[in-house]
């Protein structure tokens, strides 16, 4: 009988339609060998009756569990049914948000990078997608927000082929301690893909998580 509660609890942490199913089979198994065990006891030593009690605390647990896993999902499935809605309205519209990588098109591809403080040294590297570097260009020293647009072409002024490229910054202050970029991208919303409760948005070829948007501008602002 033991076994058969732990067996309900566990799939209780689980899907609560699954688990539902699951309790009120090991349910009806407890009776079944409740009801056994009782017509078999030996009548001069019973079976203690705290042992039939602590069962059945513990079946009215797993099925209080597996209402609010119910409960919890009914309430995933309308927050994600927001959230889809809300992702829709971002398509064909012009977007900034975090990330270090970005597509080359026609010969140009863009960047924004912010410094928390003043650097007395900034290196921007563009690396294509098989890790070379193709790019390497001096940055910005001042805190605050800058922006770098790339020409696609590399040190030798050779053209690189579209696709998607990584900036990378390498950013020290006066004393040579190591300063952290934040590095965005733009693009305009082609495409939104969902996959599971995250919203992706497609910009250039990119994929983008929803919440890594940091600003919207809509296409006629363009």
């Amino acid at each position: 009988m033991v076994a058969s509660v732990a067996s309900a609890t566990a799939a209780a942490v689980g899907s609560a339609d699954t688990a539902s199913k699951s309790l009120a089979q090991n349910f009806d198994t407890f009776l079944k060998l409740l009801t056994t065990q009782l017509q078999h006891q030996d009548p001069l030593n019973p079976m203690d009756s705290n042992e039939f009690t602590q069962q059945l605390v513990s079946y009215t647990g797993v099925e209080q569990q597996i209402a609010s896993n119910k409960n919890l999902e009914k309430l995933v499935n309308l927050v994600g049914s927001s959230q889809t809605g809300a992702a829709v309205g971002f398509l064909g519209k012009a977007i900034e948000a975090t990330g270090d990588t970005t597509q080359l098109s026609a010969g140009q591809a863009a960047w924004t990078y912010e410094l928390p403080r003043a650097a007395s040294g900034v290196i921007l590297s563009v690396v294509n997608a098989a890790g070379q570097t193709v790019k390497i260009a001096a940055g910005e020293l001042t805190s605050g927000a800058h922006a770098f647009t790339w020409d696609g072409r590399d040190a030798n002024g050779n053209p690189q082929p579209d696709g998607n490229y990584t900036l990378k910054i390498t950013a020290v202050d006066s004393n040579q301690n190591a300063i952290a970029a934040v590095t965005k991208v733009t693009g305009t919303v082609s495409a939104v893909e969902f996959d599971g409760t995250t919203q992706v948005l497609v910009v250039g070829g990119k994929r983008i998580p929803l919440e890594n948007v940091t600003k919207v501008v809509s296409a006629s602002s363009n």
